[in-house]
């Protein structure tokens, strides 16, 4: 399984995502805060497009300045 629909685990999804600790991951989980998750039987797995979308999510546009 590769690309977009790939699952990561939580601890590679938080590599994923620049080094967050599973422990906050599973904070965002239970506030409903985070990025999208799925289960596979007992398991937790992200996908790699719903971790892009969460990180989409949080961008912050910067407008050009004007000179004038």
């Amino acid at each position: 399984m590769a690309g977009e629909n790939e699952l990561l685990t939580p601890a590679a999804a938080g590599i994923y995502l620049g080094g967050i600790p599973v422990d906050t991951l599973r904070w965002w989980r239970w506030r409903r805060t985070g990025p999208t998750y799925c289960r596979v039987g007992r398991r937790v797995m992200y996908r790699r497009a719903d971790l892009d979308t969460f990180i989409r999510r949080g961008e912050v546009q910067v407008a050009e300045a004007v000179n004038g």
